[in-house]
């Protein structure tokens, strides 16, 4: 079901994405095996690119894990993003203000499609959490009006 998902969502973005990008091969990505970068601005949360980058034009797909008991605040990004978790459960709220009580879970196998300028937050509730991210860049994020962080 992941692999699926993976390659239907690389297809999905693909198109518009790679519009700009030099000529791709087909390329095998591995998701879990991407060496993670941790975050300092967020203890417990670490990324990392198997291809393309926040900070450039086209596709890129990246990998984030999230230790138990993380958070990540309330932020929007500005393009569309496809999640795909990995391993574990990621339990995502929509909204300004953090509100636990309006946390989904998503196990290990689903996904979720977050557009462009939702505010929204996660949380690692049950355990580590690894999630595939894929979307259009230039990307990044900024904290969402109404966060108290």
């Amino acid at each position: 079901m992941i692999r699926n998902a993976i390659l239907l969502s690389i297809t999905l973005a693909a198109g518009a994405a790679l519009a700009d990008e030099p000529a791709w091969r087909i390329t095998k990505i591995e998701p879990g095996t991407t060496a993670l970068q941790p975050l300092p601005a967020f203890p417990g949360v670490s990324n990392g690119f198997l291809i393309g980058a926040f900070d450039r034009a086209g596709l890129y797909a990246a990998e984030g894990e999230m230790a138990a008991g993380s958070t990540f605040p309330p932020h929007t990004h500005p393009d569309t993003r496809l999640t795909i978790v990995i391993s574990g459960t990621m339990y995502l709220g929509e909204g300004t203000t953090a509100d636990p009580a309006r946390l989904i879970a998503y196990p290990a196998g689903t996904a979720a499609i977050t557009p462009g300028g939702t505010p929204h937050y996660m949380a690692a509730q049950d355990g580590d959490v690894r999630v595939l991210e894929i979307g259009a860049g230039p990307s990044g994020f900024a904290f969402a009006e109404g966060d108290a962080q």
